[in-house]
Order: C-alpha cells, then structure tokens, then sequence
C-alpha cells in the first residue's frame, strides 16, 4: 500500500528514506522503515532518529505550555511582555500567549539571525542563544497583532524563553521532566551544540548541506539543521528535537489518552482547548499545532483525514497527524532536505501516504 509512494520518492530522490507509523484505536497497525539514511548509509531502521524540525513547536514546546496552563502558571489570554523584557518595541504589549502560540503576534514569518550571530553580533548579550531570543524580540511586527496569521519560528523562540521563566530551567531540561521522562521517550531529546556531541550519531539520518559559523558548507549530521536553532546553540522552541517513530507514537497516544479524559501528562480540558482555541479570524492554526485545510486536494493531512485531526510538518520532511476524537495518528519521519531544501516533491509523498492510509483505515 505505502511502498510504491516511498519507493517513487526514493527514486524522484525526494528522500534517501523513511520511517512511517499508524496507530488505529490505541493499536500500532504498520510500522515500516525504507530505503538509507543516506545515499551510500545504513539501512533506515524502525528506530532510526530523524531532526524533527518544525515539529519541536507541538511536541516540545506546545506540549510544555498545555503542563503550565493546567498548573496555572499562565493563561492563553495572558499577555506576555511582562515575562518577555525581549519583546520590545511599538504595540508588543499587546501580545498574548494564544497570539504567540496560534502565529498571529504579527512577528514575520522568518529572519536570518544566525548571519548576525556567526559573524559575531550578539546583539549586546553574553551567549548565542540569549542573542536569539533579543533579536526575536527586537524584529518590528509585520501586522497587527490578532488579525491574520503568518506562520513564524520568531514566537517559538521567545515561547521557548518564556517557558524557561515559568519554570526555571533550560528549555531541554523541563523537556525532559515533564514529557519525555514521563513517557519513556528514551530517544527523543536536543543537540547541545556547547556540551557532548549526539551519543548515537550511526543512528541519526544526516539532513544535507547547510551553512556553518566559519562561512562555509557542509553535511549537518547529528545537529540540528535549522539555522537560527544552530547558531543559538541547538535548543530552541521552533526546531532543535531529535526523536523517533516510537517516542514521537508515545507522545500522540498520551495526546489521545489525555483528549479522551484518560490519564495522561495533561488533563483533558486543556488539550481540547488548546485544540480549540485559534488566534486570528479564518485560520487552520491552533495552539501550536494545525488543522486540516478546508479546500479540498491540498491538505497535507490527505482527504480522509478528519476536520477534528491535528498536526504539524517538519521543513526536514516529518509529519505527524492525529485524529484524537478517533484515538488515530500517524508518524511520517524523512530527513528529505538530504537531497534538496526545495519542496522537491515532499508535500506530494507526504499527501499520497497520508490519502492512503486513510482510505485503508476503516471510515471515520
């Protein structure tokens, strides 16, 4: 069923591979490894870890915000320039947690920090990562806050430093603590780029060629491949988590358990009103994870997937949808930017594999 769309990919050289998981009624009902880690690496394993990317904003730090609104510590309706002295600059006082969250602040989309900061700029700071955080902070809104959505890594950077307030401790740290440990995640974690090298690096699938702080190109392999996240270090709340099939499937099952009033790190109320809850008018975004598109054909979450489903993408080219009403999900990890940071066909495996497994799966 799923093997043709992979293996055309494959040979498109969309991805040297891939690792895909479904899970149906608390069930893993496939779970299938294909192709390398790299065009003459190892064989992909069931286990194989994969840069998250872009998925780092649901499972890191979406999910550390639903622990600290169930405890309290913060509302989505709070204003956060009080716990952010970074934010500074014209109508930022506006700007609540859900605008952050649901990418509606009015911050861009994307700016290349890590320029500034390997060329030495660190923006009046002590370390890289604080540099990050202040720059974030200093960009001028691009609109006004609440009106629309523009999808930015900016607000996940500052959520990351906002969450290292409420907590008191490293973004990595309070990771560990609250979601990782307690759901067994043994393999899911950051890159410190100033502490060890990855432990396991035969393990981690290499994400292509990129930039470096000494101006030159080379294979990102067990760091994270986001740019800004490496220039501040490797831990952030926009891109940083390494993880795989398994730990992420333990992850969108306690999403499941907890949406279904099951016990789970977080309580059910809060999971369904993050799910719930957007940010700006007519919008798919919701706090920290996105929804199926309205328009028929497009969605990357396939045809099949239901309009309750939740989810995010990874620029490296990982998924992961669930369908929480249904106790359903899916786990798509490739490391695709080997080959090309251009889209170059990803949305279209991405499509086809969900639309498969969807017309597989019994109807919802």
């Amino acid at each position: 069923m799923l093997t043709p769309i992979v293996a055309d990919a494959m040979h498109r050289k969309v991805t040297p591979g891939a690792v895909v998981l479904v899970s149906d009624g608390g069930q893993t009902c496939f779970h299938h490894a294909f192709g390398w880690l790299s065009e003459d690496g190892p064989p992909t394993q069931l286990d194989t870890i994969y840069d998250a990317a872009s998925i780092t904003k649901a499972a890191v730090t979406s999910a550390l915000l639903m622990t600290l609104v169930s405890e309290e510590r913060i509302g989505l309706d709070s204003k956060v320039a009080p716990l952010l002295p970074e934010l500074t600059g014209p109508q930022k006082e506006h700007i609540e947690l859900r605008h952050l969250m649901g990418h509606a602040s009015g911050l861009p989309a994307h700016v290349h920090f890590f320029d500034r900061i390997w060329s030495g700029d660190l923006a009046g700071r002590a370390t890289p990562w604080e540099a990050l955080t202040t720059m974030a902070g200093a960009e001028p809104l691009a609109y006004e806050t609440g009106t629309k959505t523009i999808y930015s890594d900016l607000g996940y950077i500052l959520l990351a430093r906002l969450i290292e307030r409420l907590t008191g401790k490293r973004l990595d740290d309070a990771f560990a603590e609250r979601i990782a440990g307690p759901l067994a995640m043994k393999d899911t974690h950051f890159v410190d780029l100033n502490g060890p090298p990855h432990p396991n690096p035969e393990r981690v699938a290499p994400t292509g060629d990129g930039p470096t702080s000494s101006g030159e190109r080379a294979m990102v392999h067990a760091q994270v491949h986001d740019d800004n996240a490496r220039s501040g270090g490797g831990i952030s709340g926009h891109a940083g988590l390494f993880t795989t099939a398994p730990d992420l499937a333990r992850f969108a099952q306690a999403l499941c358990d907890a949406y279904q009033d099951r016990p789970s790190f977080v309580p059910g109320e809060v999971v369904r009103q993050f799910w719930t809850t957007s940010a700006a008018p007519e919008t798919s975004w919701r706090m920290g994870f996105d929804t199926p598109s309205n328009t028929p054909g497009i969605s990357h979450s396939g045809d099949h997937w239901p309009a309750t489903g939740v989810g995010h993408l990874g620029f490296t080219g990982t998924a992961m949808w669930l369908a929480p009403k249904h106790n359903r999900f899916v786990i798509i990890l490739t490391n695709r930017t080997y080959y090309s940071w251009e889209p170059s066909g990803i949305k279209a495996m991405r499509r086809s594999l969900m639309h498969a497994i969807g017309e597989a799966l019994p109807p919802l």
